[in-house]
């Protein structure tokens, strides 16, 4: 990621993401990623030309480069994407949390899509897993998602929730495409 000239991540990344930042720059650490793992009703192989296409038609012409970062995140693409439904799949993720990792739970402009008693029932999992969570199985929520802001309605909340404590953090506001972030949490 590159905001205001100081980047993170990689050294040689696959594509970088430039929004127009607001706000302090958040701590930058690389960190290690143990495991990943993705669920969707109707999983899409970005590695299939077919599946590509279609992920690619999605987009709004007028933005090529979101087509560009899609096309090149598609080019690294190394996680299968379990079919399922993401709220049976996340019960099944929770139930045996990993000794001496830290398990993120990450979602992007989708839980707004779950039927209310899905959403009920996700949250209902979330918390009861962050109520066993130590400090050899930490829990945190990571979530991007439309809040329906009153006060523009622009862009989504960025919200990380950290257990054991359960800590909210509300980190600010972002582009639903990534554009521009409002940073407003003091690192």
């Amino acid at each position: 990621m590159d905001i205001a000239g100081q980047i993170t991540g990689p050294q040689t990344p696959a594509l970088t993401l430039s929004p127009d930042w607001t706000g302090s720059l958040p701590l930058s650490n690389l960190i290690n990623i143990a495991e990943r793992a993705v669920v969707d009703l109707n999983p899409l192989d970005p590695r299939l030309a077919h599946d590509l296409l279609r992920l690619t038609a999605y987009l709004w012409a007028d933005q090529p480069h979101r087509l560009a970062l899609t096309k090149a995140a598609a080019a690294i693409a190394n996680v299968e994407v379990e079919k399922g439904d993401a709220i049976d799949w996340l019960e099944t993720r929770l139930a045996n949390p990993r000794t001496g990792h830290l398990h993120l739970i990450q979602n992007t402009i989708a839980w707004q899509y779950f039927p209310n008693s899905s959403q009920a029932r996700g949250l209902e999992l979330i918390e009861q897993a962050g109520a066993r969570a130590t400090v050899e199985t930490p829990l945190a929520s990571l979530s991007m998602e439309n809040d329906g802001d009153a006060t523009g309605g622009v862009g989504a909340a960025l919200t990380l929730r950290l257990w054991p404590g359960n800590m909210t953090l509300h980190l600010g506001r972002i582009d639903f495409h990534g554009r521009w972030a409002d940073w407003r949490h003091s690192s």
